[in-house]
């Protein structure tokens, strides 16, 4: 599998919020068509945590010194990365 791609606090806090109410239209459907006399207690808490991902990352959005420990975290990140790789390529492994 390849390993995930970049993304932004944008794009997650969209995701989330459409996976929240995906589920939330899911559970209301087979509630209201009679499937089920109420909603799955693991759906429910799954959007709960959807819905918290939604809320932290506004608080995020909205706080700019956590925006900028944010990127600074990510660049030294991005550097450890970078100087790791070159000593990965280096390492040589002898046939059997």
């Amino acid at each position: 599998m390849k390993p995930p791609g970049k993304t932004t606090l944008d794009r997650m806090q969209l995701t989330a919020l459409e996976e929240m109410e995906r589920i939330q239209i899911v559970q209301d459907f087979w509630v209201r068509d009679g499937a089920r006399k109420g909603p799955d207690p693991d759906q429910v808490r799954k959007r709960d945590d959807f819905a918290g991902i939604v809320r932290l990352i506004d608080i995020v959005n909205s706080d700019r010194v956590m925006l900028d420990r944010l990127k600074d975290g990510l660049a030294r990140a991005s550097a450890l990365r970078a100087a790791a790789a070159p000593a990965a390529e280096e390492t040589e492994v002898e046939p059997e």
